[in-house]
């Protein structure tokens, strides 16, 4: 198969209807430009998607936000990296066996003694990238030594807290080697939740955003209340470089998420820059706020979630959805030698962070009227106030019944 499919509201969207909801999503500003043009670039260009020569190294294969399965079902080649627990592999296995592509991944014995027995080799399958970095490393480095096909390596493996921290250091000194010894491209998802540069037009459309939403009444009432706590502008003042040249940012920084979190993408953010300025080809995005097990399984969180679509152009997306429209993003880079992902593009000349400024898939952080780190508890009172909206209708009708009764109306 060579067709992008993305799922969205349970549709499966391709070719001309793909493209259609693109265009929406950017026209409202839910995610920028460039995002819109690499998907449809996977629509436009069948051989962005013919993976069947492409080898992909996921670290984290089995989480939430990576590819794989939609990587399996475009008849990529992958190596997959997770832990040693059965479930993920039953999992990964049950994907790979009804897919074109193929899997490659590390056993405790030789392959023969598993007879084909998906069950077993499941039990003994997988790898901890904390205590056996060195062998990961070592193993991937002189895996299909004779190999000339592009590899890339994908780093998504998500831990909680200072885990986080210690996950992503132990990729990143496999990135390191296989970059610079293989010439290994590498893929990243960035979050939301961070400080970006990002387009002169994307701020003009936060600022025109807030002409209007600083005007509805709930909006006036909450920073009123908060004393300006919530619903804080999304506009800061650009930075000016030495040469005169101005830069847009967004602060989206979730102070709950803690600094643990944002360390960790910070180191991801480094190794980007420095591959990418020695010669590796880098994918590195903005995914959008996703609905994943995880973040819905807090329920202030959920809540959040529910509540945040009031505040234009904010969408929260399902994970099926998120990782369709990055994997396209992810191919569209690692084809398109025109991108800011290829070394020496123009497209960051003015500042290596330029890197992240295209191929947003924000969910509408960049251009929403308000900073995300300020809308979390007015998205919750916006929840609960379509939650109880039904019985207080049904309550007011009560009233005006019992009212009736007692002023002998009827």
């Amino acid at each position: 198969k060579t067709v992008l499919e993305v799922p969205y509201q349970g549709k499966i969207l391709t070719g001309q209807p793909l493209k259609d909801q693109v265009d929406l999503w950017v026209q409202v500003g839910t995610i920028e430009p460039s995002a819109g043009s690499a998907i449809k670039n996977c629509v436009d260009r069948p051989g962005y998607v013919d993976l069947s020569d492409r080898y992909f190294v996921l670290l984290g294969a089995g989480s939430a936000m990576g590819p794989f399965q939609i990587l399996m079902a475009l008849g990529a080649n992958v190596i997959a990296v997770d832990l040693d627990r059965k479930g993920i592999w039953d999992r990964l296995l049950q994907i790979v066996r009804k897919s074109s592509g193929s899997l490659t991944f590390p056993l405790k014995s030789a392959q023969s003694t598993y007879k084909n027995d998906d069950g077993a080799m499941a039990q003994e399958a997988g790898c901890n990238l904390f205590t056996d970095t060195p062998k990961i490393r070592n193993w991937l480095l002189g895996l299909y030594p004779n190999q000339k096909k592009p590899l890339t390596v994908g780093s998504y493996a998500y831990l909680d807290g200072a885990l986080h921290v210690q996950v992503s250091l132990a990729m990143d000194a496999i990135c390191q080697d296989l970059s610079e010894q293989r010439k290994a491209s590498l893929a990243y998802l960035c979050t939301p939740t961070d400080l970006h540069i990002i387009p002169k037009e994307a701020h003009e459309a936060a600022q025109a955003q807030y002409k209007t939403d600083a005007k509805r009444m709930y909006n006036t009432i909450v920073t009123l209340l908060s004393r300006g706590k919530y619903l804080r502008k999304n506009t800061p003042k650009p930075m000016h470089s030495n040469d005169g040249e101005s830069f847009y940012v967004v602060n989206g920084i979730s102070v709950a998420q803690g600094p643990n979190y944002i360390l960790a993408k910070r180191l991801q953010h480094w190794r980007a820059i420095v591959a990418r300025n020695q010669g590796s080809i880098v994918s590195s995005n903005i995914a959008p706020a996703t609905s994943t097990a995880s973040v819905v399984s807090n329920k202030m969180f959920a809540m959040a979630y529910e509540g945040m679509p009031y505040f234009k152009p904010y969408e929260i997306f399902e994970p099926a959805t998120s990782n369709a429209v990055m994997s396209g993003i992810l191919l569209s880079d690692l084809n398109d030698a025109d991108g800011a992902s290829y070394p020496g593009s123009d497209k960051t000349k003015g500042n290596p962070n330029e890197l992240f400024k295209w191929g947003g898939f924000h969910g509408g952080t960049w251009r929403c009227a308000y900073e995300m780190d300020s809308i979390g508890e007015a998205s919750v009172f916006v929840y609960f106030g379509r939650v109880v909206k039904p019985y207080l209708a049904g309550v007011v009708v009560l009233g005006a019944a019992v009212g009736a009764k007692v002023f002998g109306i009827f």
